[in-house]
Parts: structure tokens; C-alpha cells; sequence
């Protein structure tokens, strides 16, 4: 419509040239026309391209809530992405255990529980190694999790952190089966952002009772008093902390997921009904580090992105140096890029916040209640930003985002209610192509 009233409104002068009538008249009228033609046209016009927009974006696996927000993505400056299953394909794999001052790797990916345990290069049998043994059944213990074989194919029912838990003690001979024959969980705590941690408490068939717990390593190191070491139950001494930090970093800098597990004995008659008394106290085991591979679109996603102009912000609960191995790989953290944990975050005030975080390319340890003040930080500074997330927690800072983004797998209801945009693939390359689409 726009271009039609231009179009006859050069028409008009024209004729009115040649037909000798006063220019001035004729282009007033032309004027007139063109005024009366695009204040009603206007909004149909902006409304079909958006909704064109929405339609060329469905087919690329996003579907807009909101539709000023295909608009907005065209100005995104910053993308705040969650690491797990956006950048990397959320598909876990145990290849590392360490317990007692041995690592042990293990073979085989994906949910099939054929794999080999190797120490420094041999095979060896986990019925020979106690400790090996007990990290693997108390991992499958304190889990919700279930892996069910359909069309001849292992899948997940559950957190892809549990299913390689599940298939590593699977590896071991810890079958559902001989779970369930001999142990009975009779209470659970369930993880949750802040503890960084879940815990349950087991009775076995011999009448004894446990409380197992699994989660961040650093939380539970806080948690626990001892430490097995020999064998046997050992004072968690400064000497211990130590080598276990140094296992932690260890299998961190190889861009391994760590989870901690740890235990203690209660009596049976022991009534545990919260938090505070399964968690505290504990004998930590050994450590379970798990490979969750980058996707390998998103690579070449975040390099069109920074080519576009738009800064790439890693945000992940993961250890500092897991972060880093995998923000390395991804070519996300520029030399002089900066890494910021949650604790450092805390001590932070928002000022702060706001001088740093333009520096700041990776987010580790950090809850979804730290999302929020990176969102206004960035915002201060004057960025449009998008901001991922896709738990109940994550809401909040999804809303405060200029473009708020859920994962359409994954995803909580709450989220995805208060985004603008949902990823139906959970790929960090599917916002790039949308972003591409708002421009």
C-alpha cells in the first residue's frame, strides 16, 4: 500500500504536468492520497510480514509466543545460554571413576551397559576394587531414573545426569534387577538448584540402613566429616581435601562433568525426615566424571554470532574449570575473557556486577537466581539481551530478558509461559538462525 500511494502520487504530478494543470494542486492531492492510504495500511502491513517472520521461523524449530518479539531478536547484543543440552547434546557418558586416589576409565557410550573398566591402561574386574564398586551401586541407588529398552534401542526415562549414572553401574553388573531385589529406598530429598545436591535413605535386605547422597563435589566436600581411604573409613583431613580438589580439577580440565557421591550408616529404628539431618555428616566415596560432547553446529553458530556483533555468554552449574575445558572448545572464551563463579558473583554488588560482566564470557556454579542479576547487569549497560532457561527457577529471568527463550524439550510449563520464544530442539544454533530471521 505504501508503495502504491508513492507510486500514484508521482503519477499525479506527472499528469498534471502534462495536462497543464497547476503543479501545486496535483501534488497536494497526491499527498492526500498517500496520508489517507498509510495510516490504515501500516499495521496490516507490519502485522503480515511479522506473522511471516513467525512462519519461516516454525520451520526452523522456533516457535514465537510474542510476536514484537521477532522484531526484537533483530537487536539482540547478547545471548545468555545455558550450557547443558543447548550447547552440548545432553547425552552423558561416566568414562571416569575416582576413588581412593585411583582413577579408573571406562569404555562405551550411550545407555548400553557394555563397557570395560581399565586402571592405568590394564582391564581390570570391579568385584576386585570395594571402592570402585561402591561408587557405582550407590550412583544407581540415589537416582530416579530409569533406562527401558524399546525397539532394540536403550532409552532414557529421566535426567541424562541419573541415566549415566544408571548405565555406568549397569557396566558393573549393578542390574534394576539386583537393585531392586536388595535395596528399598524408603525416603527422598530431591535435588534441587540450591543444595546442588539429592539424597535418599536405603534399607538393604541385611536390615541395614544408609543415607546416600550424590551432587556438586565442592557441596558435598562441605558436607562430609570423613572420607573413605584404605578400605575403610577415614577423618577427612586437610591432606585428603586436598587430593580429592586435585582429583576434582583433574577430571574438570578434561571438560568432565563431576558428581560427588557420599554416605553414611543410621540406625534402623533412626527416623530421617529432612534435609538437615540426611546431609550432613557424611563419608564421601569418590567421584563420577561424565563427557556430555558439544554439539558440533554450535561452533560454527556462536563465530556467525560474534561476526554479527552479538557477545555469547555461557551460564552453567558446572565446575569452573568444566566450564572453561568446554567454553575452550566451543571457541567461545577469548584470551583475555573472563570466567566468574557464583561465589564470586555473590560478593558482587550490582555495580559491580554491571563494570565486570562485560568481560565476563562464562558463568559457572551459578543458581537461577544469579540469572537474573547477570540479565539487569547487561541490561544497565545498554544490551538487548536474550536469556535461556527452562526450569521453574529460570522463570523470572526468562521474563526480564528482552527476549526470553525456552526449551520446548526439556522445559517446564512456567518457563516456557514466560518466554517469548521456544526452542523446540533446545539448540543453541536454532537461536542464531532466529536471531538471523529478526534482522
Amino acid at each position: 500500500l505504501i508503495v502504491a500511494a508513492l507510486f500514484l502520487t508521482v503519477l499525479v504530478v506527472v499528469l498534471g504536468v502534462v495536462q497543464g494543470h497547476e503543479l501545486y494542486h496535483m501534488f497536494l492531492a497526491g499527498v492526500s492520497l498517500a496520508v489517507a492510504a498509510i495510516p490504515e495500511g501500516l499495521p496490516a502491513i507490519v502485522t503480515v510480514a511479522l506473522s511471516l517472520g513467525v512462519q519461516r521461523m516454525i520451520k526452523q524449530k522456533s516457535i514465537v509466543r510474542k510476536l514484537p518479539a521477532v522484531e526484537t531478536l533483530g537487536c539482540a547484543s547478547i545471548i545468555c545460554s545455558d550450557k547443558t543440552g543447548t550447547m552440548t547434546q545432553n547425552k552423558m557418558t561416566v568414562t571416569h571413576v575416582w576413588a581412593e586416589g585411583k582413577t579408573w576409565n571406562i569404555s562405551g557410550t550411550g545407555y548400553e551397559p557394555s563397557g570395560d573398566f581399565t586402571l592405568n591402561g590394564e582391564i581390570v574386574h570391579v568385584d576386585k576394587h570395594p571402592s570402585l564398586q561402591k561408587v557405582l551401586l550407590y550412583g544407581a541407588l540415589c537416582n530416579t531414573s530409569t533406562i527401558i529398552e524399546k525397539d532394540g534401542e536403550m532409552r532414557l526415562d529421566g535426567d541424562p545426569t541419573e541415566g549415566a549414572l544408571l548405565t555406568a553401574a549397569r557396566k558393573a553388573g549393578f542390574t534394576e534387577q539386583f537393585i531392586e531385589a536388595g535395596f528399598h529406598v524408603i525416603e527422598e530429598f530431591p535435588f534441587d538448584s540450591e543444595r546442588k545436591m539429592m539424597s535418599v535413605v536405603v534399607e538393604t535386605n541385611q536390615k541395614e540402613r544408609y543415607v546416600i547422597a550424590k551432587g556438586a563435589p565442592d557441596v558435598l566436600m562441605n558436607r562430609s566429616s570423613h572420607i573413605m581411604h584404605g578400605g575403610r573409613t577415614a577423618s577427612f583431613s586437610a591432606t585428603h581435601r586436598q587430593e580429592t580438589e586435585a582429583a576434582i580439577q583433574g577430571l574438570a580440565r578434561q571438560a568432565l562433568r563431576t558428581i560427588a557421591i557420599a554416605y553414611k550408616k543410621v540406625g534402623l529404628t533412626e527416623k530421617i525426615t529432612s534435609v538437615k539431618q540426611a546431609e550432613t555428616d557424611l563419608t564421601l566415596i569418590g567421584l563420577e566424571g561424565m563427557i556430555d560432547p558439544p554439539r558440533p553446529e554450535v561452533r560454527r553458530a556462536i563465530k556467525e554470532c560474534r561476526d554479527a556483533g552479538i557477545k555469547t555468554v555461557m551460564i552453567t552449574g558446572d565446575h569452573v574449570e568444566t566450564a572453561k575445558a568446554i567454553a575452550k572448545d566451543l571457541s567461545l572464551l577469548p584470551k583475555q575473557g573472563q570466567v566468574l563463579d557464583g561465589k564470586a558473583l555473590d560478593q558482587m554488588s550490582d555495580k559491580e556486577l554491571e563494570q565486570t560482566a562485560e568481560n565476563v564470557y562464562v558463568f559457572a556454579r551459578v543458581s537461577p537466581e544469579h540469572k537474573l542479576r547477570i540479565v539487569k547487569a547487561y541490561q544497565k549497560n545498554g544490551h538487548v539481551v536474550a536469556m535461556t532457561g527452562d526450569g521453574v527457577n529460570d522463570a523470572p529471568a526468562i521474563k526480564q530478558a528482552d527476549i526470553g527463550i525456552s526449551m520446548g524439550i526439556t522445559g517446564t510449563d512456567v518457563a516456557k509461559e514466560a518466554s517469548s520464544l521456544i526452542l523446540l530442539d533446545d539448540n543453541f544454533a536454532t537461536i542464531k538462525s532466529a536471531i538471523k530471521e529478526g534482522r
